[in-house]
């Protein structure tokens, strides 16, 4: 053990040192900036000094983009919410051929379709200046918001709530998810509601911590600027997975919210596979995760689905992963929204032949992704093209 490691490991350092340190740099970083408090960040995770007005590597343009690109768009689609309506709106016009996806849209209100379709239609949908509802507040959308279930990738909207004091539980099915809009990792899964409302250590765990996420604006933690507008809400909405058996007995007194998860006694929630498909125009890579919660792992594949020797923040896969059903589809939908965005990070999952659109996400990591080998940062950047250098006048500080 290095010294380093053995100060580290050390109780004193961890429970006095550490702290001040955290302290001391959280004191430091919120005077700066956003322009300097992303050099700063950057130089420590990946050491050395970047040029965000010129970015060469992947993580450079992701903070290129919260920087210097200021597209209202990207707080619309930022809000898990609002980004329901643009979602609905383009897959309404989208021809897809996948047999699947077609038996879902027969089943579609007609009304509600032309709804969504004459949204899109409209010069003015992307519009901030306009009336799009895009922009618009989110009171002002409930109607259109629960209208989105008429689109068959995504999943069922059932609630909507300024706070948990709101969710109306008797509503809502025996199995649903609690999300906050504004923000990453505000989300409980809840497979069983009836157990999960008898226990209230459980249920008193969930509720702090929707509120705390509903409490703090995500721009002020990461500096990713296009958070910084939404309005939170928590929602209730359609929950994707299944329950798996789990090999440890749990007593109910020890039933507890981990990583957002509802654990009961004898089983634990299993969230079906991502996709996230990376998309930079006409290449696309997916990002494919699997096992998540057990043994959570990564495999990066093209548009060929031939696997690819990076992966970013998980292992590798350990085991084949069979080239999911409705590929194809997931790709014409991924390219579809890089019309409008550039690029994008758009997040499926695929259950009983049925595909889900999880989210939309223009800033993946925001901007330190750890990518193995390193070299991919360098050449994933270089598909991602549209970025010129920016001059100093052309800088607008937040």
């Amino acid at each position: 053990m290095s010294f380093k490691s053995f100060v580290r490991e050390n109780p004193i350092y961890k429970r006095y040192i550490l702290p001040m340190r955290k302290k001391y740099n959280a004191y430091i970083e919120s005077k700066l900036d956003d322009e300097a408090y992303f050099i700063r960040r950057h130089k420590k995770i990946f050491g050395y000094t970047p040029d965000f007005k010129n970015p060469q590597t992947f993580n450079e343009k992701i903070v290129h983009r919260i920087l210097y690109d200021r597209n209202p768009l990207y707080t619309a689609l930022a809000d898990k919410l609002k980004a329901r309506i643009y979602i609905a709106a383009k897959l309404a016009n989208l021809d897809l051929e996948s047999e699947a996806a077609c038996m879902s849209k027969a089943n579609q209100s007609k009304e509600l379709k032309e709804k969504f379709q004459a949204l899109a239609d409209s010069p003015t949908f992307l519009d901030p200046k306009s009336s799009s509802p895009l922009f618009a507040p989110i009171d002002t959308l409930t109607q259109l918001l629960f209208d989105t279930n008429v689109c068959p990738f995504l999943p069922k909207l059932y609630g909507i709530y300024k706070s948990v004091e709101d969710i109306n539980f008797d509503e809502l099915p025996n199995s649903f998810v609690l999300k906050t809009n504004h923000d990453g990792g505000g989300v409980v899964i809840v497979p069983n509601k009836e157990a999960f409302l008898r226990d209230s250590k459980a249920f008193g765990e969930a509720m702090e911590k929707l509120t705390k996420h509903l409490n703090t604006n995500f721009y002020t933690l990461f500096r990713e600027w296009h958070y910084k507008d939404i309005e939170p809400r928590v929602f209730a909405e359609e929950l994707l997975g299944e329950s798996v058996q789990i090999l440890q007995t749990q007593d109910l007194d020890s039933q507890k919210i981990e990583n957002g998860n509802f654990h009961t006694s004898l089983q634990k929630f299993k969230v079906p596979d991502d996709y996230k498909f990376h998309c930079f125009g006409d290449e696309i890579f997916s990002e494919t995760i699997i096992d998540r919660g057990i043994d959570t792992r990564c495999t990066f594949f093209d548009k060929n689905w031939k696997s690819i020797p990076v992966n970013i923040t998980y292992d590798f896969a350990q085991r084949d992963i069979p080239k999911p059903p409705l590929f194809n589809t997931m790709f014409t939908i991924s390219a579809s929204f890089y019309e409008d965005i550039g690029y994008l990070r758009c997040d499926f999952y695929v259950l009983d032949q049925q595909l889900y659109i999880g989210e939309l996400t223009m800033t993946p990591g925001g901007g330190c992704l750890p990518i193995r080998p390193y070299k991919y940062d360098a050449i994933l950047g270089n598909f991602w093209s549209g970025i010129d250098k920016v001059s100093e006048s052309k800088f607008k500080k937040y």
